[in-house]
């Protein structure tokens, strides 16, 4: 799918207004292709896109596959729905995620709140390091078992990322064999070294090296 770009509270509030303009339509009314994604506000590359690759879009109803010099023909109703749904899901699962870090790193983020996106949630993190840092020369140490928690969750994030790329710039495994392999080879290699960077790191603070342990200093 096409990188995100657009926030998904953002992308609800354009759907949500589009839910509005088409409730003033009848119920069996249908759109073509473009009509339907001006409804929506956004291209019909982007809307062609969300068909060929949102499960269970096609399966819902809300349209019929065009081609062949058939027009494509949505159901207005149930598109926005469905695609609200979605985007609301997505929304959840974000939010999710941006607590949970959010609560490995210390970040506190207030229940009425919005839990930020992780892009927004990195600022966080940076001041809570600074923070952590001021507080460390004043003897006040954080738990070196919870960072180094933290850093083995995240480094096992870098090496999936890492082994991913193969599969990412090459999806339909077109590259040759050989291209393939030393692709790989060098891939591993890097989450090797990146691997055992990390262990080393995370030894130091479990051990007190890098980290000391609340109560000890």
């Amino acid at each position: 799918m096409a990188r995100q770009t657009t926030s998904y509270e953002a992308r609800i509030r354009k759907l949500e207004a589009a839910q509005v303009r088409v409730k003033a339509m009848s119920t069996r009314a249908t759109l073509t292709s473009k009509p339907m994604a001006e409804v929506l506000g956004v291209t019909w590359n982007v809307l062609r896109d969300w068909c060929n690759e949102l499960d269970g879009f096609e399966q819902s109803g809300a349209f019929q596959r065009g081609g062949l010099g058939h027009e494509w023909i949505f159901r207005p109703r149930k598109t926005v729905t469905f695609l609200i749904q979605h985007f609301r899901k997505l929304l959840a699962g974000q939010e999710k995620k941006s607590r949970t870090v959010a609560e490995t790193v210390g970040v506190s983020l207030p229940d009425q709140e919005a839990a930020p996106s992780l892009a927004e949630l990195k600022d966080q993190v940076n001041l809570t390091i600074t923070l952590v840092g001021a507080a460390e020369r004043q003897k006040e140490y954080v738990l070196a078992a919870d960072v180094a928690a933290f850093l083995a969750r995240y480094n096992q994030q870098v090496l999936d990322g890492i082994m991913g790329v193969r599969t990412s710039v090459d999806p339909n495994g077109n590259l040759p064999a050989s291209v393939r392999a030393s692709v790989d080879a060098h891939l591993r290699s890097v989450a090797t070294a990146v691997h055992a960077g990390a262990m080393k790191f995370i030894e130091e603070c479990s051990t007190g090296a890098g980290l000391q342990q609340a109560g000890t200093g």
